[in-house]
């Protein structure tokens, strides 16, 4: 059972390589609206700080082994950043229409970049199956205690900001993100009430909320939270004991966050690390003035996307 503990230990162990990002206002959401800028960090995601963590945490014969993931991009670039700089050879398979910017950031850092299923699912099937096949060590993108405590150091440093803080909307997909903040809040902040956002594309965690069996749609902007929860994840009780709601905004209303951040704000996010603004943009999250961090979880867009959504 993850504690407090293992998140403050995983401060320590990412401290060196990674510094806190940034609390930004957005006052045209509310006066009292944050927002905490993953896209700022290396590799211009969240997914850095877990990735980092659980490798730094590996022993020398696991990483001697080889490292394998699967990831839909974000993951993929923290884990190559990661093995690069302990020295280990990492494969990372994700799906045939992963953006080139993250396959080229894989590369950049050194690492293998498999292009391999047509969606997520196939994509994680098929890295499962080399792992047992050929002995590679696998980091899950969120099934792994180190994933979820790395990437629960967001939480502290927003505790530490904002420590009255009401309210902290979080992008939602396999529950890595999730759980790790929301232990911190919970523990830090406990009168802050928790939300989840999915995309209506990558609706697995609201379905399993509201007993609801919304379709995954792979065609969307939020590629970054598409796939199911792998069976037996840490995160599913998580998730349930510790995220008070959970919304869903639609690929329109993300567009429209994406499109506000780059107008308004000066970011560039991806479709993914958009979806908390877009349920406060739109209202699917009302501002009613309680002090809010929204977590921006990631930045890496392709130029076709960018035009995609501007035209």
């Amino acid at each position: 059972m993850l504690k407090l503990a293992d998140i403050i230990h995983a401060e320590r162990r990412i401290r060196p390589y990674l510094q806190p990002t940034p609390l930004e206002a957005a006052p045209d959401l509310g006066s009292e609206v944050y927002l905490k800028l993953e896209n700022a960090n290396k590799t211009h995601s969240f997914k850095v700080r877990g990735a980092l963590n659980a490798v730094l945490a590996l022993d020398e014969a696991a990483r001697s082994r080889g490292l394998i993931a699967a990831s839909s991009g974000n993951h993929a670039q923290g884990l190559a950043y990661a093995a690069q700089l302990v020295g280990a050879q990492a494969t990372i398979l994700m799906p045939k229409h992963t953006p080139q910017k993250k396959v080229n950031g894989v590369r950049r850092f050194g690492a293998q970049a498999v292009l391999f299923g047509d969606y997520y699912d196939q994509t994680e099937a098929e890295a499962r199956r080399r792992e047992r096949d050929e002995g590679l060590t696998y980091v899950s993108p969120y099934n792994d205690p180190f994933i979820i405590a790395g990437a629960g150091t967001i939480g502290l440093e927003i505790a530490r900001s904002l420590p009255e803080v009401a309210r902290v909307v979080v992008p939602l997909s396999g529950g890595g993100l999730m759980s790790g903040v929301a232990l911190a809040i919970d523990a830090l902040c406990p009168q802050a009430q928790i939300i989840g956002v999915n995309a209506t594309s990558a609706p697995a965690f609201y379905n399993r909320r509201t007993n609801s069996d919304l379709p995954q749609q792979w065609d969307t902007l939020a590629e970054a939270l598409s796939g199911d929860i792998e069976a037996g994840s840490i995160t599913i009780p998580m998730v349930a004991d510790l995220v008070d709601d959970i919304v869903l905004v639609s690929e329109a209303q993300i567009a429209g966050a994406m499109r506000w951040l780059l107008d308004v704000q000066g970011w560039l996010v991806e479709g993914g690390g958009a979806v908390g603004v877009a349920a406060m943009l739109h209202e699917v999250i009302p501002n009613d003035g309680r002090q809010t961090a929204i977590v921006v979880s990631g930045g890496n867009v392709d130029i076709t996307t960018l035009q995609q959504i501007l035209t």
